[in-house]
């Protein structure tokens, strides 16, 4: 389980920190609660921000929205590992931050969909798209340590079964 801090500022509404969980194995992002801005580490927390000045573990940038908004998209639409259950949930303190009102799809180009981000944007739905970004991220780092581990333990002898 990975617990994120995403503290952010700059946009509509007020800074503030968001603060969610993200489960590797069952492959679900719950965003749970919406506070006020906190520039500290809460323990235990991975920090994203857009704050130069704060201690953090990811620095979200402008470069960061697209593939944020295509995270969010992906885990809004995807199916948990169980195949039944929604990757992205967020629960009631948070309702505010999800981002879907703040998009809008402006068409598909060869390169991929396009989008439109509203200009009211708040703190709270930038901070939850960079927790997708990351969330989805981090997939992609469990699965290369796993298919590294398996290349190991080939190295070393072992077997692979397909």
């Amino acid at each position: 389980m990975i617990q994120i801090q995403a503290t952010f500022t700059g946009y509509g509404g007020q800074p503030c920190s968001l603060f969610s969980a993200y489960d590797t194995e069952s492959r679900v992002l719950v965003v749970s609660a919406e506070a006020p801005y906190r520039a500290e580490r809460r323990e235990g927390c991975t920090v994203l921000t857009n704050v130069p000045d704060i201690t953090r573990d990811k620095l979200f940038t402008d470069a960061d929205l697209l593939p944020a908004i295509a995270a969010f998209q992906s885990l809004k639409n995807g199916v948990a590992a169980d195949g039944k259950a929604p990757r992205l949930v967020f629960g009631d303190r948070a309702n505010r931050a999800n981002p879907g009102n703040a998009i809008e799809q402006d068409g598909i180009e060869t390169s991929g969909p396009k989008y439109r981000i509203n200009a009211s944007v708040t703190c709270a739905q930038v901070a939850a798209l960079a927790t997708c970004l990351y969330a989805l991220r981090s997939d992609t780092v469990e699965s290369t340590v796993r298919m590294a581990e398996a290349f190991r333990h080939l190295a070393g002898g072992g077997i692979l079964t397909i």
